[in-house]
C-alpha cells in the first residue's frame, strides 16, 4: 500500500507545470494592471502571471521564496512590481475609511482553487521602505473573521472579496498585497497522509497602492476610484490563458 502511495506521489508531482492558475486584483486595482483603465500607466500583458517567477523557479531555484509582489525572488532590486520597479510607481488606486470593511475585487482567470490572503504595509511608517516584515505587520482578515478565504468553486471570473481594516491604521500611501496560494497539486501533508491542497502550491501576488484616511480628513473622497471599471476595460482579459513562457522555460 505504501509502494502504492509513493508511486501515485511521484507520478502528480510530475504533472505538477502542467497545471496553473491565474488572476489579478481589479480594485483596487494592482501595479502591473493599471494600464488596463490608463493609458498612462506602463503595459504589463502578464499581468495576470505574478507567480513568483514560476513553480520551479520558486520552490526548485529559490527554495519556496516570492518578491513582494510576485516578481521572481532571484530578479534585481528593485523588482519590476516593487516601488521603484517598472510598474511600481506609488501611484495611489483608491482611498478608504479607516477602520472599514472594504471590497476587493480579483479577477481569476484559471481556477485551481486554493485560497487567498491579504496584507498591508503602511509605506508612510516605513519611511517608503518595502519589506517582508512591513506587510508581515498587518495581516488581514475578511468580514467573518478569517486569514484565509477559500475558493468555493472552480469557477473563473471576478470574485468579490470583504477584508477588514485595521482599525486605528491611517496612512497617505499604503499597500495592499494580494497573495493566491492554489490547491491543485498533490502533496504531503505533514501528517503522513497525502492529498491535493498539500506541500507546495502555485503562488500569485499582487500589490495595490492605497490611502487609509480618518473620516475627518479633507482628502477623503467618496467618490475616489482610479479604475471603477476595469473588469469592463477594453483591454479584455482572457479566461483561458495558457502558462506563461517563463515557467515552461523553467521546466528544464
Amino acid at each position: 500500500m505504501q509502494k502504492t502511495v509513493f508511486v501515485l506521489a511521484a507520478l502528480a508531482a510530475c504533472f505538477i507545470p502542467l497545471i496553473s492558475g491565474h488572476g489579478m486584483v481589479l480594485d483596487p486595482i494592482a501595479r502591473g494592471s493599471r494600464w488596463r483603465c490608463s493609458g498612462k500607466a506602463p503595459r504589463n500583458y502578464d499581468d495576470n502571471g505574478l507567480y513568483c517567477g514560476g513553480y520551479f523557479t520558486q520552490w526548485d531555484k529559490n527554495g519556496g521564496k516570492c518578491g513582494l509582489c510576485g516578481d521572481n525572488y532571484a530578479d534585481e532590486m528593485p523588482r519590476m512590481n516593487e516601488l521603484g520597479g517598472t510598474y511600481g510607481q506609488g501611484e495611489i488606486v483608491q482611498q478608504y475609511r479607516k477602520g472599514g470593511v472594504i471590497d476587493v475585487k480579483v479577477m481569476v482567470t484559471a481556477n485551481h482553487m486554493g485560497h487567498f490572503e491579504f496584507n498591508l504595509c503602511d509605506l508612510d511608517e516605513a519611511m517608503g521602505n518595502e519589506t517582508e516584515a512591513c506587510y508581515g505587520q498587518y495581516p488581514l482578515l475578511d468580514d467573518k473573521g478569517n486569514r484565509k478565504w477559500y475558493l468555493k468553486s472552480a469557477a473563473t471570473g471576478e470574485y468579490l472579496v470583504k477584508v477588514q481594516l485595521p482599525k486605528e491604521l491611517t496612512c497617505e500611501h499604503c499597500s495592499l498585497q494580494w497573495t493566491y496560494v492554489a490547491g491543485n497539486n498533490w502533496g504531503w501533508c505533514g501528517d503522513g497522509t497525502g492529498a491535493l491542497g498539500c506541500g507546495p502550491q502555485e503562488t500569485f501576488r499582487t500589490c495595490s497602492d492605497i490611502s487609509i484616511l480618518d473620516s475627518s480628513d479633507v482628502r477623503l473622497y467618496e467618490g475616489f476610484d482610479y479604475c471603477s471599471r476595469a473588469s469592463r476595460s477594453l483591454n479584455s482579459i482572457s479566461v483561458d490563458d495558457e502558462i506563461p513562457e517563463s515557467d515552461v522555460e523553467g521546466q528544464d
